[in-house]
């Protein structure tokens, strides 16, 4: 197997990649100007949105609501989630939210103004959920780690992407994983429930393979998160089988006309 290039080879990518992530701190720098927290958080939350409305493929659509599967249970209300267009356009939406099968979601992106270990346990509660649902009457799988085969199901990674911590910079990323496992311990819901905790001025941590990427040791973390969504997008698209909507309307009889 080819071993993967750990260096970006094109600077001006490189460079894009680089404003994008300087542009979401400034946007998050402008929102503390708003009195309301939740006016803050909606501003930061609609600056990462746009971002990747222009720069994700055009079969996927970028949106925030719920998502659904064939037995009626919900996902609860998502910041933001990534879903196929061309595949299934949103069962239902309004000017605020919609509401997707769970067959079209591919990806959850919870965004944070400071996280802090309420922030995480709500994300891990929320993981959970996504964890429940059942596309394809299969609930989504983790991460394949160690060369394990992959399963033929679904995936869906959730991530909490943050724009800074309450935490303080010394031994940053361990006392972070430690309020990961806490959270995610509190809702019963495996480690891998969550794919990865971005900390946008910190660094990222993937909790399955207990590791991290700290900001002085990477070309850039938004370009290292870009990256890796983009490439699971475009490999997980390949995956999926066709949606059969008769999940989700139960099979009629027919009666023989003679």
């Amino acid at each position: 197997m080819q071993k993967r290039n750990s260096k970006v080879t094109s600077k001006v990518f490189q460079n894009v990649l680089k404003q994008a992530g300087d542009r979401l701190l400034l946007d998050a720098s402008a929102a503390e100007n708003l009195e309301h927290n939740g006016l803050r958080g909606n501003q930061r939350a609609a600056a990462l949105r746009e971002f990747l409305a222009k720069h994700l493929p055009a079969v996927f659509e970028v949106g925030n609501g719920e998502a659904i599967d064939f037995r009626d249970a919900r996902s609860g209300e998502l910041d933001l989630f990534i879903y196929d267009r061309a595949t299934a356009a949103a069962l239902q939406t309004s000017s605020a939210s919609a509401l997707v099968p769970a067959e079209a979601l591919y990806a959850v992106i919870e965004v944070k103004t400071t996280l802090s270990q309420n922030e995480l346990d709500t994300s891990a509660k929320a993981a959970e959920r996504i964890r429940r649902l059942k596309p394809f009457k299969q609930a989504f799988v983790a991460a394949q780690t160690e060369g394990r085969v992959a399963s033929g199901r679904a995936r869906c990674p959730y991530f909490v992407f943050s724009y800074k911590t309450n935490l303080s910079a010394e031994g940053w990323a361990q006392k972070e994983f430690e309020r990961i496992k806490a959270a995610t311990a509190g809702a019963s819901v495996a480690l891998d429930a969550i794919d990865r905790v971005i900390v946008l001025d910190r660094g990222i941590i993937l909790p399955q393979a207990r590791m991290a990427i700290l900001k002085d040791d990477s070309h850039g973390l938004f370009l290292e998160f870009y990256l890796h969504l983009v490439n699971f997008l475009t490999r997980e698209r390949r995956r999926r089988p066709t949606i059969d909507w008769t999940a989700y309307t139960g099979r009629r009889t027919w009666t023989k006309l003679i």
